[in-house]
């Protein structure tokens, strides 16, 4: 668990997050569902996260 919170741009923020989505799914993470997070401090708002699961894009010219 992460101790000293780091401050992080936009872009740092979503590699990140691939990151740990990746990782999280090669350990058999089930992605189609919500979080809720009520965090306690008064600085920042309670939030609900959903991934859905994408199918990948076919390399079929006929399903195109």
């Amino acid at each position: 668990m992460v101790t000293e919170l780091e401050l992080l741009s936009v872009a740092e923020f979503e590699d990140e997050l691939g990151q740990l989505l990746e990782v999280s799914a090669q350990n058999g993470i089930d992605f189609d569902r919500s979080w809720t997070f009520r965090l306690p401090s008064d600085d920042v708002p309670d939030v609900m996260v959903e991934i859905t699961c994408l199918r990948k894009p076919s390399s079929d010219p006929v399903e195109q």
